[in-house]
């Protein structure tokens, strides 16, 4: 049915007719190069393309194209001994970069092993960024071509480089743990819009799950959230949408916790200057402040603890505060539990509760924690190969005075305490547990005190295959002898600040996948200890680089998205609740979820179960829990009877659509909450699909509904674009940004107009879509965490008032239709690039297209246009659909037009032997082109 490639010979003779086009001034130089573990790096100048369209690096291996026409080749000899990675532990990393241009040139990066042909890896974003890389694992020594393909490149070089970065040691093998049972609910959003790295959090007496994290200098803000229903939904704390310090200045190391009277306590930086601290009475309405609690100024990471004291009332109550002074080292703090609203001390104003200024030695510290059974106060911080603990005894109503002694766990095996905090934790006899990871290992360690820290168990290794490189442990107690510990892990062996960056490769990152790890040790106090692991998280929660310098990060360029840590708190059955950072979306945005542990053994000796049945289409809601706002000054607001979810539900009404139906309260009427000037109804999941540069990405799906002003809703779907690879230029639709790729406020935009209805007498909204409107899952897809969201919205705020949320579930896609008439079984492919005259004048219109369908129906490839006459410049963001018939192919979906979103249709035709190929492309901002190719060639397989 398709149209065979055309021949080496036939190739040939068309690459040497376009040689005025695609002639480079040189090749490679030097032409080849080696790296050996003396000799580590290695750079080369590249070719120089006037005009550079090969799509497919199958049409220039160095056989095909020795005059480095279609493709420039530089071979590389990794200079190794052959037993060089048993006793090594590193990756080889070869970039390409260019320079920026007025038009988005875009060089393709591939590897390929010399010694059996195989590609061993590849980069090939979508246009707007000026660089590719590959990272490669531990490869074989020997010979490897760097292929580098312009796949659309007006007037451009590019310089490469290859470095070898090892560390000695070979990977050992580390052990397997078993489950135990264990298991974890579908990840339930914590909050739907604002990004927040190291989210921590606590769950008070009454059940209720408090988080906070900050959302980052450049925001001078740090957030709240809560949950009263048991995690099944979470709301934001604070009567305007900010963080409860409203001092000008903050965003950093923010902390929450509650006494045993219900009162909050809040804290955050000032910018590094000092340390904040606010006082909630009333659950979250209201909070009072004071932006300077610090003894000295220059300030960082400070952590909150309780002593409830030994009775019910608030006045033997103590709110101790910790924080590292940069100059002086680690201050710790007391206040007076608050007594209520009118108490002008309890909780914020603080003193030192130490005999001397400074506590203990060692950096970064952990959080401060409290033990009420031995009433013993901790402080762990980083010192070299070990941990110290600076402990103290605190008698009963004691906030002064406190005589800190210092302890030290027994050495780390690897010699050397790091990748950011270790974390201590107690159990309810008092037993004293501090979890690390050993940064020359990357292990996760565990070490117990049965005797308040005066001495310490060897150091025993909780993590197991495939968590071989770890990072961010964070430990919480239960019953005597039983810790858990969560920690980030991926199966890639070395210095996670070594591995590609998504800000810098997004593709390269990739091959690092971060998983959140559950670890539970039973009997941690004998020399018998039981480890179970688990993965916690569904899919993978982030990829590539985790920059663990801090503050560091931001002078060397690292990834610290997630920032330095995350947390784990225990409910009142023993359940772990985990708040993590899902930084998988398209927008590398650290989102917030919760997982809730379900199954298996509680810290507390109890054996859980699923609370809720398990759900494949759809979900319930209780009514009256929309509240427009859920906190302010004088309460929460009224409950908003159309934004009052009671149900959810997913379903296929064909096998090209899905469906989401929303049962409310009440739809009699549409007219928005005081101060709002619209409704939103939205239903939102992740996919495993492609990101923006090609990358995999558990990307963000949407159906919506939105009324204005009290008006009948419209329909829509879409997904939202990112900002441009390495540049953050354009910014994308999908996510506001402050920095370039530092995403910070997700956005919903309307990218497609759909069907649906609107029932006031059923109270029924449905949306639906053609699955090429949602990424084109197939049969067996899965849409992970599913949940519906209402809104109140106000014109030209990207921050919406949040009112209510289901129970987040997955959902399987049943029989679906292909987004493809390929067969299954074959593969499909069109390739190719040119030219066509878009004017009188003859101002080119340059393409290159590379599409595939493989044999399971899915799409993969990517199309570029550039209109050098009216500086149009287009790249293709998703194909949804491509059509292959005879010698013609459609392709249709969303790319960007000069960072604009918008939906593309492209048609190409083979027209060889006989005549000229042909080349049409339509977008959804009214441009359109058409013609036969005045050079170039398009190729149909």
């Amino acid at each position: 049915m398709y149209r065979k490639a055309i021949s080496i010979v036939v190739l040939f003779v068309l690459v040497l007719s376009l040689t005025s086009l695609l002639r480079g001034v040189h090749a490679a130089n030097p032409s080849s190069g080696a790296l050996s573990d003396t000799s580590p790096s290695f750079t080369w100048t590249g070719a120089t393309y006037t005009f550079g369209v090969t799509a497919d690096p199958a049409q220039c291996p160095p056989v095909a194209d020795p005059l480095n026409l279609l493709c420039d080749h530089f071979f590389l000899n990794l200079n190794l001994a052959s037993n060089f990675w048993q006793s090594n532990t590193g990756t080889v990393t070869v970039t390409i970069n260019w320079p920026s241009s007025v038009t988005s040139n875009d060089f393709d990066l591939f590897v390929y092993r010399e010694s059996d042909g195989a590609q061993v890896g590849s980069s090939t974003a979508g246009g707007g960024e000026t660089q590719e890389q590959v990272v490669l694992q531990a490869p074989i020594p020997g010979v490897y071509e760097i292929r580098v393909v312009p796949f659309l490149v007006i007037s451009s070089s590019y310089s490469g480089s290859a470095v070898l970065a090892f560390t000695p040691g070979g990977p050992v093998r580390n052990p397997s743990f078993l489950t135990g049972g264990i298991g974890f609910t579908t990840a339930t959003i914590v909050d739907s819009q604002r990004t927040q790295g190291e989210p921590l959090v606590y769950i008070d007496q009454s059940g209720n799950i408090w988080e906070t994290a900050p959302w980052g200098f450049s925001t001078a803000q740090g957030f709240v959230s809560k949950s009263t229903d048991g995690g099944t939904s979470f709301h934001i704390v604070s009567p305007n949408g900010l963080r409860p310090n409203p001092a000008a200045s903050g965003g950093g190391d923010s902390d929450i916790i509650t006494d045993d009277k219900g009162n909050a306590y809040f804290a955050d930086l000032e910018g590094l200057v000092n340390v904040g601290v606010a006082v909630t009475n009333d659950g979250g309405n209201n909070w009072r402040e004071n932006s300077l609690t610090s003894l000295f100024s220059i300030d960082d990471r400070q952590w909150l603890t309780v002593d409830n004291g030994l009775t019910p009332s608030a006045n033997d109550n103590t709110v101790f505060l910790t924080l590292r002074n940069l100059a002086g080292g680690s201050e710790i703090l007391s206040s007076p539990g608050s007594t209520g609203p009118t108490d002008p001390v309890g909780g914020f104003v603080y003193t030192n509760a130490a005999t001397t200024n400074f506590v203990g030695s060692g950096a970064p510290c952990g959080r401060l924690t409290f033990d009420p059974v031995l009433r013993f106060l901790y402080l762990p911080c980083v010192s070299g190969d070990h941990v110290n603990i600076s402990r103290a005894h605190v008698n009963p109503s004691q906030r002064t005075g406190l005589q800190f002694t210092q302890v030290q766990t027994r050495p780390s095996p690897g010699g050397s305490v790091g990748h950011l905090f270790a974390s201590l934790a107690v159990d309810r006899a008092g037993n004293v547990y501090v979890a690390w990871v050993d940064s020359t290992n990357n292990n996760v360690y565990l070490s117990v005190s049965t005797n308040t820290g005066t001495t310490w168990s060897n150091p025993l290794q909780v993590n197991g295959d495939p968590a071989n490189t770890n990072v961010m442990p964070w430990a919480i107690a239960g019953n005597p002898g039983t810790v858990d510990i969560v920690f980030y892990g991926t199966s890639a062996r070395g210095d996670p600040n070594m591995f590609s960056s998504w800000l810098v490769d997004r593709q390269a990152s990739t091959g690092f996948k971060w998983f959140t790890y559950f670890v539970q040790v039973q009997n941690a106090t004998t020399t018998s200890p039981t480890i179970y692991q688990v993965q916690a998280s569904e899919h993978p929660t982030d990829y590539g680089q985790l920059c663990t310098s801090g503050l560091g990060c931001t002078v060397s360029g690292g990834d610290r998205t997630l920032a330095d840590f995350f947390s784990v708190a225990l409910d009142a059955n023993g359940a772990a609740r985990i708040i993590i950072n899902d930084l998988t979306n398209q927008h590398h945005g650290a989102a917030v979820f919760e997982l809730t542990q379900n199954a298996g053994p509680s810290a507390y000796g109890t054996t859980l179960t699923p609370q809720f049945p398990t759900v494949t289409t759809g979900v319930t809601d209780p009514a009256g829990d929309a509240q427009v706002p859920h906190y302010s000054p004088v309460g929460a607001g009224a409950n908003q009877p159309a934004l009052d979810l009671l149900s959810v539900q997913l379903s296929q009404p064909d096998i090209s659509h899905l469906t989401v139906t929303l049962k409310l309260n009440s739809l009699a009427s549409l007219l928005p909450p005081s101060g709002s000037t619209g409704l939103l109804w939205l239903t939102r999941w992740q996919f495993n699909t492609t990101g923006d540069g090609g990358e995999e990405s558990y990307r963000i799906f949407y159906l919506g509904a939105n009324s204005t002003a009290g008006q009948t809703p419209v329909f829509f779907a879409g997904t939202g674009t990112s900002a441009a690879q390495t540049t953050g230029i354009p910014p994308g639709d999908g996510c506001v940004t402050t920095t370039p790729q530092n995403c910070k406020i997700i956005v919903y935009p309307a990218e497609h107009s759909e069907s649906g209805t609107f029932n006031a007498a059923t109270n029924t909204v449905t949306i639906t879509a053609p699955l090429t409107h949602i990424g084109s899952p197939l049969i067996g897809d899965k849409l992970y965490s599913v949940t519906a969201l209402t809104y109140a919205s106000t014109a030209g705020n990207p921050i919406l008032a949040d009112a209510d949320a289901t129970r987040a579930f997955d959902y399987v896609l049943g029989k679906t239709v292909t987004p493809s008439n390929c067969p299954l079984g074959t593969i499909c492919k069109v390739t190719g690039g040119g030219y066509i005259f878009t004017d009188p004048q003859q101002d080119h219109g340059s393409f290159s297209i590379h599409g595939i369908v493989d044999s399971s129906g899915r799409i993969h490839g990517k199309a570029a246009y550039i209109d050098q006459g009216t500086g149009v410049d287009f790249r293709t963001v998703l194909i949804t659909s491509a059509n292959f018939k005879g010698n013609t192919v459609t392709i249709q979906g969303t790319g960007t037009a000069n960072g604009t979103t918008t939906n593309f249709q492209i048609i190409v035709q083979d027209n060889d032997p006989s005549g000229q190929d042909t080349f049409a492309i339509q977008l959804g901002t009214g441009y359109s082109k058409n013609g036969p190719l005045q050079g170039g060639t398009i190729e149909v397989h």
